[in-house]
């Protein structure tokens, strides 16, 4: 697979395979990155907190998971996620595609629930934590999720598929409400930052100016910074850097490049540069990230973009 299909902020690639859209990732803060940046794909993401705590932005919104939470993201929801406070984090995270539930789409369930879900028509709970009414139901679920894909026992895709109708079954009987009202304000915002967002992703690897990228959702360049820096949580040069920078992280746990190659190929020329902004976010060099994070991998699932 290609570093752009890895980063792309509207994430493409198949989630698992043609026969079994679904996987399960590990990730551990900050043994391979600090922050990932703001994306969005077509599939479900479950994250489960198996220890420590992040900091979430879902949907616009800020939120603080902290151990034992699971996150609901639904399919094309805007999200990323950083550090909190220097301390250290490992989750799990379920992605699957619906068609894996809705290979019939003419029967009851994809009618009555998956479809109008799917449509934005029921107003999901984004955390479910330990005080939550019937989280013990709901956490046994996701831990089973989890095992199962990863042991993938014999006949382990019945059971998958098994225990996630038994989740939104729970989901749909104790927590999803009908959506009462239009967020007409809030898709409008979402989809300009989509633009914004896609346009970074097809051009990080060349030079981007604000300009460019006020143009393409017909903001002028002052209010452009304004509104980026409201939703995004940072100015724009910060977020194109920490885009490249995943991106240059990737590639050294990936490829055999060159350093000087994977600044190269990410757009930036100057390697000082890059070695200075690169030591500032993950806090040691390209070389010795490459070497230290590659000996820590010990053949575990990461979730990367």
């Amino acid at each position: 697979m290609q570093h752009e299909e890895l980063m792309s902020l509207k994430e493409t690639g198949q989630k698992g395979d043609f026969l079994l859209p679904y996987t399960v990732c590990k990730t551990i803060l900050p043994d391979y990155y600090t922050t990932f940046p703001m994306h969005w794909h077509n599939e479900m993401e479950i994250v489960y907190m198996e220890e420590g705590e992040i900091d979430e932005c879902i949907d616009l919104e800020n939120y603080h998971i902290t151990k034992g939470d699971i996150v609901l993201i639904n399919p094309c929801v805007l999200h990323s996620f950083k550090q909190h406070e220097n301390s250290r984090a490992v989750f799990k995270t379920i992605m699957f595609d619906f068609n894996l539930l809705t290979s019939n789409n003419t029967d009851a369930c994809s009618i009555k629930y998956f479809t109008p879900f799917l449509e934005g028509r029921y107003i999901s709970p984004l955390i479910i934590s330990s005080n939550t009414s019937h989280y013990t139901e709901i956490v046994e679920c996701v831990k089973g999720l989890i095992d199962i894909y990863n042991e993938k026992p014999v006949f382990f895709e019945l059971k998958l598929r098994s225990e996630l109708y038994h989740l939104f079954h729970i989901l749909f009987q104790y927590y999803f409400e009908v959506e009462p009202h239009e967020t007409v304000i809030k898709d409008n915002t979402t989809r300009n930052i989509k633009k914004i967002l896609d346009y970074i992703s097809e051009n990080y690897m060349k030079s981007i100016t604000i300009d460019e990228l006020a143009d393409s959702i017909n903001l002028s360049k002052h209010y452009f910074m304004r509104f980026f820096k409201k939703y995004m949580g940072m100015t724009c040069i910060e977020y194109i850097n920490d885009y490249r920078l995943n991106v240059a992280s990737n590639l050294l746990l990936t490829t055999s490049m060159q350093i000087t190659e994977v600044s190269t190929s990410i757009g930036i020329t100057n390697l000082s540069y890059f070695n200075r902004i690169f030591k500032k976010k993950y806090h040691m060099t390209p070389k010795e990230y490459r070497y230290n994070v590659d000996n820590r991998v010990d053949n575990q699932v990461v979730k990367r973009v």
